[in-house]
């Protein structure tokens, strides 16, 4: 397990709850006051660190497939969601700040260099009027989403479950449907009623990869039991959350603990189409 020497600052109102992470070549700093890092049991952390640069932020962990890699920053009173059986084949960046958040559902892959940020660091004005024009916004991920390697989510993104981000993919204040697969830079479009499946190729024999050819048959000799529509995802008004609904809560919550039950209460109320939307 991580000793408490991978941490700095662990009092001023800062806490670890839940379980507490095993640190492998890792580091939790708390820089701030009144922070809270949430781990539900078997998290691990490899080759990661994790700043709380500021008070009242929450990181909220959910058990994941695998071991996390992150580079995170959190300023002021903001918070990182990520659910369960999600994957990290590498280091993902996320600097969260300006009181916004990032919230990540479950079953979630990312690939390698990919980034995330809801804030540009520098303020840009209209010259006529001296408004801004450039206010952060939190990004919001469905359940079940694949990011290939080098991707830019920036900020006022919301990806719907079950969708594909190509490779090297810039999406920046997008609303992305579900089952679908969008690219390019900035990202489009390019294809809709897909789904993927987690399963990893590199292994695979020749066999498997016929069989692969039809997902039915790929289910009944290799996933004895599970659904062939079980990655498709549709929308059904009962079921589904709003993200800027959710984005509206946490920002309203005035204490890190406030926010963490919120996520808590989010995690235990879950339904398939929860992050599906009448885009």
């Amino acid at each position: 397990m991580g000793s408490i020497t991978n941490i700095q600052n662990l009092s001023d109102g800062n806490q670890i709850l839940g379980s507490f992470p095993n640190l492998k070549s890792s580091q939790i700093n708390f820089k701030g006051k009144n922070n809270i890092l949430y781990c539900e049991s078997g998290i691990t952390l490899t080759n990661s660190t994790i700043n709380f640069k500021a008070d009242n932020s929450v990181v909220y962990l959910g058990k994941p497939y695998g071991e996390y890699v992150f580079d995170m920053d959190l300023h002021n009173d903001t918070v990182f969601h990520i659910g369960k059986r999600c994957y990290t084949n590498d280091t993902v960046s996320i600097i969260l700040s300006e009181q916004k958040h990032c919230y990540i559902g479950d079953d979630v892959f990312f690939s390698v260099r990919d980034h995330i940020r809801n804030a540009d660091a520098h303020l840009i004005y209209s010259a006529s009027d001296k408004k801004r024009l450039n206010p952060s916004k939190s990004v919001f991920i469905g359940d079940h989403v694949w990011f290939g390697q080098d991707c830019q989510i920036f900020k006022g993104t919301q990806i719907d479950s079950g969708s594909v981000i190509g490779a090297s993919s810039l999406l920046s204040g997008k609303k992305v449907p579900h089952n679908t697969i969008w690219a390019g830079n900035p990202a489009k479009q390019l294809k809709d009623d897909i789904f993927w499946d987690p399963d990893c190729v590199h292994k695979w024999t020749t066999d498997m990869t016929k069989d692969s050819e039809d997902y039915n048959k790929f289910v009944k000799k290799h996933l004895e039991g599970f659904s062939v529509d079980n990655w498709i995802f549709t929308y059904e008004k009962t079921q589904s959350l709003s993200f800027d609904e959710i984005d509206r809560q946490l920002t309203a919550l005035k204490t890190s603990q406030e926010k963490c039950d919120y996520l808590i209460q989010l995690e235990n109320t879950k339904s398939k189409n929860r992050f599906v939307h009448n885009i």
